[in-house]
């Protein structure tokens, strides 16, 4: 390798440093289409930018048309800090601050990624964001969904983990089952 190369390449990786947590999915009982790893990478690009990447590998991915991922941020009692005001959080490229979600499908090999800014909004003193996923949906091939229960969710739209609904053609919505998945479990954190 050359120098000119090798400073490049030096370069490249001292300006970004990468978090990357892996979570797998997988449901309690005998249909395992839905099993599946998550692998959420959280990428500081410069000072104040970040780059969050999330990629589901799907045990049978033949058969699975989707995934749609919903993460938001954590509310303020769940922070560690003395700090009482409030968390505003990055701002998401389409978006702005707070939840953001992505569209994992079979196109883009179940691979999203965003970018946001991390500049401080005027009150926000927090150092850290907690950001949990809040939805998960994972649309067929068949055009059935499934629910997947990540978080409790007040207005019942969506189970509470680690439960699992199954949305069939019609509309008709079903318990099916549970997944190994705890709420709030399947998170990241952000850092200034």
């Amino acid at each position: 390798m050359s120098l000119n190369k090798f400073l490049i390449f030096f370069l490249l990786c001292s300006c970004s440093s990468t978090q990357t947590t892996t979570y797998n999915i997988e449901l309690n009982n005998t249909d395992s289409r839905i099993d599946s790893r998550l692998v959420i990478n959280v990428e500081y690009l410069k000072q104040d930018i970040v780059k969050v990447t999330s990629q589901i590998f799907p045990k049978n991915s033949a058969e699975i048309e989707s995934y749609k991922l919903v993460y938001d941020m954590k509310f303020r009692e769940d922070y560690k800090d003395e700090f009482n005001g409030v968390c505003i959080g990055p701002r998401w490229q389409e978006y702005g601050p707070g939840e953001f979600t992505h569209i994992l499908s079979s196109n883009n090999n179940f691979k999203k990624e965003i970018s946001g800014t991390l500049t401080p909004n005027e009150g926000d003193r927090c150092k850290n964001y907690y950001y949990y996923l809040r939805f998960l949906e994972i649309t067929m091939v068949s055009n059935e969904t499934y629910l997947i229960g990540v978080a409790t969710d007040y207005a019942e739209e969506y189970p509470d983990a680690p439960n699992v609904w199954l949305r069939n053609k019609k509309g008709e919505i079903e318990k099916i089952g549970t997944t190994n998945i705890n709420k709030y479990s399947l998170n990241f954190e952000l850092s200034k």
